[in-house]
């Protein structure tokens, strides 16, 4: 699955000359914590709901609600806002874009091809997808199953599988050396099926099950 498959493509963009004051009225109206800023249809910048809040004055001031208003009026995102943003492509992986959040500390990105910008991403909306393709909102059996990296492993899971007519729901390998050496680990979820007979035919079939349950 690719960026394309979860990008919003509902943009809602301004210019770097907008105020900070209307660019928190905007963000509040629209419900939305990020803005886009564009010139002359090109992605500049980035700004966020928390750097509007830390670009406004302290409750402590003794600047009068006049003088404060006048103040932010006079503020433009373009002296706060993330200049050239990092961008990704709409045919990046949505793994690989989770990833590179994760690495650089970015919650969204604006999703650019060729020059022009095209969507924008979260991470929440990566997480909902991934959720969704691993089946975790949907109630089912889930096994986990401790195995080498050696050849032939996910068809034997399979056919116990298949020989108990259990259907899959979505299967996960996760930490598996890159060396070759020691364990990984498969996560199964199975629409439906007694786990613990479940567990039963896999050890039979020389597996090594860690958990079986709902």
């Amino acid at each position: 699955m690719r960026v394309r498959d979860v990008m919003n493509t509902k943009l809602v963009t301004i210019d770097e000359e907008t105020s900070i004051h209307d660019a928190r009225k905007i963000m509040e109206d629209k419900k939305i914590r990020r803005l886009l800023i564009v010139k002359n249809d090109k992605l500049v910048g980035l700004v966020t709901e928390r750097m509007l809040l830390e670009a406004a004055p302290s409750k402590a001031t003794t600047l009068s609600i006049h003088e404060l208003h006048y103040l932010l009026a006079k503020m433009v995102v373009k002296d706060i806002m993330v200049k050239k943003p990092m961008s990704i492509s709409s045919n990046m992986p949505i793994e690989e874009a989770l990833h590179l959040g994760q690495e650089n500390g970015y919650g969204a990105f604006p999703v650019v091809d060729d020059g022009k910008l095209v969507g924008i991403t979260t991470e929440s909306d990566i997480v909902r997808i991934m959720t969704k393709i691993l089946g975790v909102k949907d109630k089912g059996v889930r096994i986990d199953i401790e195995v080498t990296k050696d050849y032939g492993n996910l068809q034997g899971i399979m056919k116990v599988l298949d020989d108990m007519q259990i259907p899959l729901l979505s299967l996960m390998v996760f930490n598996c050396p890159e060396d070759g050496a020691g364990e990984c680990r498969i996560f199964i979820r199975l629409v439906r099926g007694d786990s613990a007979e479940i567990a039963k035919k896999l050890t039979a079939a020389g597996f090594k099950v860690t958990d079986a349950g709902y």
